[in-house]
């Protein structure tokens, strides 16, 4: 009996292809699982909660087989519940003001000990090395600060009307069509009844069943027709009803739509100058709302530049650059709907706060951090500022070592650099529409540019992973790329890794932009995994020259992901105040997770012929569901085989009752412990050839 034998997985996710056409050995879906070192499907160990972290805390790092939090108040105000692990540590980072700490940007460590860039309330930046400010850093831009205190979703729809004037009840007086912007809103025509009232009723009626396809809705009022648009909005406002009649049916007092407002934050001006691109939308929150505002202002070049951030449901309007000037700038925030807004305090509505460094030494404190060759190295806007010798405190350009390059004389596309990673002797700098290699050095006159790749870089800062010295990974708006060696010379070019999942992944960056920015990722170092949490997903590459395995899955741990460490033994996350161990301390904990394995279509190599299949075979462990899809028209049309535990060859086969050119098996695993599959074969009787 002839079968078809998918003999491995090595090819994991792909979605690059339909159902039908995809490669055997490649997965629809492949979720709670990853491809192994031979190929197989493996189930992912369990996020085991290690503890319930304090709620005045905030990051995550670890080094060292030490874990740590941070905060701004005092470490006596911080308390750990009762057998939180020993080696999980508090570090205070103080505002000078006493501002709350809300973001620990970038954390790395010197010589064994932290060194953090980290955000507060007031949207200030600073940075600290063993819980201790560095004031050579200085934040001197000025800011301004208001709340989303009220809205709600939609708005309220533009309305168009007209009035039926005149006719009879003779044969021919019609109202032929109706449109609104040259798109149809009857698909009839209306005779008219000698009553301009009821004849007004039977138009309404007409626009009114043909909904389902134009989307207006109608009432009317003895002889006046009020049309309503499909959706809220300022979109329809001006569109235009054109009343098609004939004979002596005739209408009047045309009113083109009009009314439509989003529930929307239509424009924010500082100095008269507007500072986002186009209005923003209420959200699902005031924190969203203030989120989605605080993008659209970072995504958006205005002249001067601002910047901002959001913190629950405020927002920070920073300027870009420091200095005095920007003071007593006034703020305007325009509201439509039933949006609300108010100044923090109510009546400063003007940026403040700007400040001049106090000497020629201090610079602005940038966001990301990262030790290389003896020095700290730190990005601010477009400059790649690095420490003197040894030392990460010291800043000052008038030091041993210490300065900085301005990237964006180096290259276009370089004004906002995102993350520093090593490559092989040599980091590269991304922006996002960037990357810069460079040669840097204790003596920082021998630093040097080797190479720019453009049209490339990261949206993400904390997705960028090094890979040993010579590979890195990042997250781009186009999917997930790598920076690799294209030959001996060691240049850089960008290969497209992430390929095979890049239209699940722009659809997840599309659907949850600020999700996607926030994205953290880790190296696992035991299989040398990549992987990067996007909001509740997991994007896994399994990647295994030697035995040709390069392959995509994803973990749903059922949260959304913080941030990852790796204490030297576990790996860790943090999501909300809680901490977890990805397979727990022995590495070996699993859970009851739903690992799901949806195949393609599976054709034998003859897709024209006909195939009765009759049973199924697996290499397997645990416990498996198992549905087949037939129909190569729609691959969510499954029937039940049965359920296969551990391996069938010699003991059974499963009996699968299908009529099909191809098939799809469908296997899931409910059950706790590890679960794994190794190979699968579809047995077959042949009915007719192609």
């Amino acid at each position: 009996m002839p079968y078809i034998l998918v003999e491995d997985f090595r090819n994991g996710l792909d979605s690059r292809r339909m159902n039908v056409t995809s490669t055997p050995g490649s997965l629809v879906t492949l979720t709670n699982a990853h491809i192994t070192r031979g190929g197989e499907i493996e189930k992912r160990n369990a996020f085991v909660e290690l503890a319930n972290l304090p709620s005045n805390t905030t990051g995550l790092a670890a080094s060292g087989g030490q874990i740590y939090v941070f905060g701004s108040v005092a470490s006596s105000s911080v308390s750990f519940a009762s057998g939180t692990p020993s080696n999980i540590n508090y570090v205070r980072l103080q505002h000078p003001s006493g501002e709350a700490l809300t973001q620990v940007l970038s954390v790395d460590f010197f010589n064994g000990r932290v060194y953090a860039s980290a955000r507060f309330a007031d949207g200030r930046i600073f940075h600290y090395y063993d819980g201790t400010r560095i004031t050579d850093w200085f934040d001197g831009r000025a800011r301004n600060q208001f709340q989303i205190t009220g809205g709600s979703l939609g708005g309220t729809s533009a309305t168009g009307s007209f009035q039926v004037t005149g006719g009879t009840s003779v044969s021919g007086n019609i109202l032929r069509t109706l449109t609104v912007n040259n798109v149809a809103i009857i698909n009839t025509t209306i005779q008219h009844t000698g009553s301009n009232n009821t004849t007004a009723t039977a138009v309404a009626n007409a626009i009114n069943s043909y909904t389902s396809t134009s989307g207006f809705t109608a009432v009317a009022s003895t002889n006046t027709i009020t049309i309503t648009a499909p959706s809220h909005g300022v979109s329809f406002n001006g569109q235009q009803i054109v009343a098609n009649v004939e004979s002596q049916f005739t209408v009047g007092s045309i009113n083109h739509f009009s009314g439509g407002i989003d529930n929307a934050i239509t424009d924010i001006t500082v100095d008269g100058v507007s500072i986002i691109g186009s209005q923003v939308a209420w959200q699902t929150s005031n924190s969203n709302t203030a989120n989605a505002v605080a993008l659209a202002i970072n995504d958006f070049a205005s002249s001067p530049e601002y910047e901002a951030t959001a913190v629950n449901q405020f927002v920070n309007i920073i300027s870009k650059a420091e200095g005095t000037s920007f003071n007593n700038k006034v703020v305007v925030v325009t509201v439509a709907g039933n949006v609300t807004t108010a100044f923090q305090p109510t009546t400063q509505n003007f940026l403040d706060g700007g400040a001049n460094s106090s000497a020629s030494g201090t610079y602005t404190p940038g966001s990301f951090v990262r030790p290389v060759k003896t020095k700290m190295y730190s990005l601010s806007d477009s400059l790649l500022h690095f420490s003197s010798v040894n030392d990460p405190t010291d800043w000052n350009t008038g030091s041993t070592g210490a300065g900085f390059i301005n990237l964006q004389n180096n290259a276009r596309g370089s004004e906002d650099l995102k993350a520093i990673a090593n490559y092989f002797s040599n980091v590269a700098v991304l922006a996002e529409q960037a990357i810069q290699i460079w040669f840097v050095d204790a003596d920082e006159t021998r630093n040097q540019q080797i190479q720019v790749l453009n049209n490339t870089g990261t949206i993400a800062p904390d997705s960028v992973i090094e890979f040993g010295d010579n590979d890195v990974f990042y997250l781009s708006k186009s999917g997930i790329r790598s920076l690799r060696a294209r030959d001996s010379s060691n240049a850089a070019f960008v290969g497209d890794i992430g390929n095979p999942i890049d239209d699940l992944v722009v659809a997840e960056i599309t659907a949850n932009i600020i999700s996607a920015r926030n994205s953290t990722a880790i190296h696992e170092p035991k299989d040398g995994r990549y992987l990067l949490a996007i909001g509740s997903k997991v994007y896994v590459f399994s990647y295994f020259p030697s035995s040709k395995v390069s392959a995509w899955s994803i973990y749903e741990p059922g949260f959304s992901i913080d941030k990852w460490a790796f204490d030297g033994t576990q790996i860790l996350c943090r999501s909300g105040n809680q901490l977890f161990s990805l397979g727990g301390s022995n590495g070996t904990t699993y859970d009851n997770s739903t690992v799901t394995v949806q195949m393609p279509f599976l054709d034998a190599g003859r897709p024209a012929s006909f195939k009765d299949f009759t049973s199924l075979d697996m290499t397997c462990e645990n416990t498996w569901d198992v549905s087949i899809a037939t129909d190569p028209q729609d691959i969510t049309i499954l029937q039940d085989v049965g359920t296969v535990a551990n391996t069938t060859y010699g003991q059974g086969r499963a009996t699968i009752v299908g009529y099909s050119t191809h098939i799809a098996p469908r296997l899931t695993c409910t059950a706790s412990g590890s679960a794994k599959i190794g190979n699968l074969a579809i047995h077959f009787n042949e009915s007719e050839s192609g």
